[in-house]
Formats: structure tokens, sequence, C-alpha cells
């Protein structure tokens, strides 16, 4: 079953992890993350984001999983 606490947003993440929100969402960005790292993690439904057609921006949802792997820690709160 899953548990809707382990999905949240980069703001979230960083704030549940004590770390600079910019941390988080750099790890999304491909001019700063493996492309590579972003397209599996996303396969392996760690991380997904939605973009509005047309839009430029997207939303990232992010698992506790995605953040374990990236920073090596659990969640802190």
């Amino acid at each position: 079953m899953y548990n809707i606490n382990d999905y949240m947003t980069p703001e979230e993440a960083a704030h549940r992890w004590r770390i600079p929100p910019e941390t988080v969402k750099n790890k999304t960005k491909p001019s700063t993350a493996n492309q590579e790292e972003i397209e599996q993690m996303i396969k392996n439904g760690l991380i997904k984001y939605f973009q509005k057609p047309g839009g430029k921006r997207k939303e990232w949802i992010i698992s506790t999983a995605a953040m374990e792997f990236w920073f090596l820690k659990k969640d802190v709160e």
C-alpha cells in the first residue's frame, strides 16, 4: 500500500531534509543533474513531473526514496 507522505513537492522535501530548496530543485534540472539518472528515476517511479501542454514550467513530485538516493539520509521529520 502507498503512503501519501512518501511523496512531496520539492519545497516540502527541502523542509523535511533541512536543506535549501534550490538544492532539491537542482536535482531535477537537466542542466545540473544527470539526464540519464532523471529518466531512470522517472521510469522507476521515484520522481515525476507535470507540465501543462504548451507550458514551460515542470511541477515535480519527489519520493522519499529519491531523497534518500540523492542525499543519503532518511527523512528527518
